[in-house]
């Protein structure tokens, strides 16, 4: 079993990695919310749009004149 602390989305709250016959599911300490593994894992590995890529790149470098 395996924590992550802050990592909910319906509450922000606790969530523990664990599994048992029909897989690897998170649940929530605090809200109950429960979700397939498999499933969250799709959505972490959707492509991220320009603008998301562009965040993450930081701040652009000036231009020299």
């Amino acid at each position: 079993m395996m924590w992550k602390f802050k990592s909910c989305p319906k509450c922000a709250g606790d969530l523990f990695v664990d599994s048992d016959m029909n897989g690897w599911y998170v649940e929530c300490l605090q809200c109950g919310y429960l979700s397939d593994l498999d499933s969250m894992l799709k959505v972490k590995k959707e492509p991220v749009n320009k603008e998301e890529k562009l965040a993450r790149a930081g701040p652009a470098k000036p231009i020299a004149k």
